[in-house]
């Protein structure tokens, strides 16, 4: 009875150990993407990206996506956004599936000096996962709140550098609302004759969780406008 017992606990602790090494507390990643964008007329402007983002020591795909949006100039303060995004997302510690998204944004921005500025944007989004497939079944969707602020400096003609933090509030089926992410980017925006290259490293860091995971990756985007 004792060694049953005493191998009981054993395999209790050894599937404890495991199921704490499935999940990554700390990695490091890559996002790197290409957007186009496109004047339509003073206030109306719209954009194509494509992005990859990889994790495990940017040895593993982590999930790509495409994301055709669109922005409308209120004033000189005031815009309005919209985004459809498809994400093909393998899943660092389940089960591949494909992610379809909508966004809606309220930005602002202002000058607080010469060259400095204050950008702010409070996004809803709301993901579905299989949605063409899986979803009448399945009912898998969630939505979050983000609220984005960015301080940019205007170095010269070519540097914009800037910093910015945002805040993740998820919302999911039978659970209460609640804060699960925040992100950090230091970057710069360098503008050549080729385009506009996107250069920042970022930290996210899970909260509210019992093994919340730290994120480190540097991130690039080539932009063109058409």
């Amino acid at each position: 009875m004792k060694k049953a017992n005493i191998t009981l606990l054993l395999l209790i602790f050894c599937n404890t150990l495991f199921s704490q090494q499935i999940k990554v507390v700390r990695d490091i990643g890559f996002w790197g993407g290409i957007n186009l964008e496109k004047e339509l007329s003073d206030d109306i402007e719209i954009n194509f990206e494509q992005q990859i983002r990889m994790y495990n020591n940017v040895s593993k795909v982590d999930d790509y996506f495409f994301d055709l949006g669109a922005k409308y100039k209120i004033n000189k303060n005031f815009g309005l956004g919209a985004n459809v995004r498809f994400t093909h997302n393998e899943k660092r510690w389940r089960e591949a599936d494909n992610e379809y998204r909508y966004n809606l944004d309220l930005r602002y921005k202002g000058k607080l000096a010469s060259k400095l500025k204050l950008h702010y944007r409070i996004r809803y989004q709301q993901e579905f996962v299989d949605l063409l497939f899986k979803y009448k079944t399945t009912k898998n969707y969630h939505s979050s709140v983000r609220n984005k602020i960015e301080l940019e400096y205007k170095a010269n003609e070519k540097n914009e550098f800037y910093i910015s933090g945002e805040l993740f509030r998820l919302i999911e089926s039978y659970k209460a609302p609640y804060f699960n992410k925040i992100r950090y980017f230091i970057g710069d925006k360098f503008k050549s004759k080729i385009g506009t290259f996107n250069c920042s490293l970022g930290y996210e860091q899970e909260i509210n969780t019992n093994y919340p995971t730290s994120f480190y990756f540097f991130k690039t985007v080539y932009t063109l406008k058409l």
